[in-house]
């Protein structure tokens, strides 16, 4: 049987890694599934954020990256006919965008397709970008642009991927006669199935792991830090990449309010290999985000068998009834501040006992072989 030709489009891809989630889901959909489809991946060659093209990468060719072809598009060549010259080149049966806003990886690509200009079929991955707390952000000029793509029928011949039934709900509210699917995010990251660091009474090391945007909240976490009444140290690192630099800016005049036994400091951005290792060297993810439609940081920390404190808007609110973490409503800072006082004075027991808990919940989770059943259905 042939195998159908994929051309998935997205602004930023490996060896980039700033614009977080969406790279990883990408990464290891395209490894997962790369002996069933021809995936062509069409990117551009610097950073989320960068002016500064990646090394040992020939712009505006087809390169290799872990065995699948990868063009990246120089800013001098990202014109909409080399793109649409790019994308009929490798004669594609599907073209997966993984952006809902993306002005040359989706909307571009949709005008062609509305245009008849490209024959494929068009698959769009929102990436969560439709959900509440996403489109909270400069909600006006969103609201209108909404409007006006409803009115020219923009993705009336879209197929939407949904990771799961929440995110299938807020595609439908914004656009009602959408046609989704659902095929859940997938992950290549491996089990840790130990836990070698200890939790000593009156220390808790916490982290941040996700771009510095508003929408992943930040400044929600350090005001709850600020609140928080006790004599144990806390020490709350952030990794990911300072995507908003005003934002990130104001993140540091909060800083300087904490009081002394409460240590923030920004580490930087990591690569993908880097991850698990740095998640052994904490206690507790601290992610209170607006909106995720899977959690990319999330997924990796439970399989790193370190416990999280979230939200409860994204996926992972069971982690409260499997023991394993705490997903609680942004409207209750009281009930952040009371988790995180009550867990500086944890023993090492009681933190094994939530680690433990990690483990067993994601091995229950886990299940590739259905997920990968939903992407052939979805690419069927």
């Amino acid at each position: 049987m042939t195998k159908k030709n994929i051309a998935v489009l997205i602004d930023w891809y490996l060896p980039g890694n700033k614009a977080g989630g969406p790279v990883k889901s990408v990464y290891s959909m395209l490894n997962l599934l790369k002996n069933e489809f021809n995936f062509f991946v069409i990117t551009t060659n610097c950073d989320l954020g960068s002016k500064t093209p990646y090394k040992n990468i020939k712009a505006d060719t087809w390169e290799s990256h872990n065995d699948i072809p990868v063009y990246y598009f120089s800013k001098e060549k990202l014109k909409s006919k080399n793109i649409l010259d790019v994308i009929n080149g490798v004669d594609p049966d599907i073209i997966y965008l993984n952006s809902f806003w993306s002005y040359n990886f989706s909307l571009l690509p949709l005008r062609f397709k509305k245009a008849g200009k490209i024959k494929a079929e068009i698959v769009l991955a929102p990436r969560g970008m439709l959900g509440k707390g996403a489109l909270s952000i400069k909600p006006v000029k969103k609201k209108l642009f909404l409007s006006l793509i409803k009115f020219i029928g923009l993705h009336s011949k879209t197929i939407f991927h949904a990771t799961n039934t929440e995110e299938e709900k807020e595609i439908k509210k914004v656009l009602r006669k959408a046609d989704v699917k659902i095929a859940a995010n997938i992950n290549s990251t491996s089990l840790v199935e130990k836990r070698t660091i200890t939790k000593e009474v009156g220390e808790l090391k916490l982290f941040y792991l996700s771009r510095i945007a508003k929408v992943k909240n930040l400044h929600y976490a350090l005001e709850i830090l600020n609140k928080i009444e006790t004599k144990g140290k806390i020490t709350y690192d952030i990794y990911g990449s300072l995507e908003d630099k005003v934002y990130w800016n104001q993140s540091e005049t909060i800083i300087k309010k904490l009081p002394k036994n409460i240590s923030v400091n920004y580490k930087g951005d990591l690569s993908f290999e880097e991850v698990q290792p740095m998640i052994g060297k904490y206690h507790y993810l601290f992610l209170p985000t607006l909106n995720e439609n899977f959690g990319h940081s999330i997924y990796e920390t439970l399989m790193s068998a370190c416990p999280v404190i979230i939200s409860d808007t994204t996926p992972w609110n069971e982690v409260n009834e499997e023991s394993c973490g705490f997903a609680i409503s942004l409207k209750d800072k009281q009930e952040f501040e009371n988790v995180i006082k009550s867990l500086v004075s944890f023993d090492d027991d009681l933190y094994k006992y939530m680690c433990q808990n990690s483990i067993i919940f994601m091995k229950e989770k886990i299940n590739t072989d259905t997920d990968l059943k939903a992407y052939k259905a979805l690419f069927a």
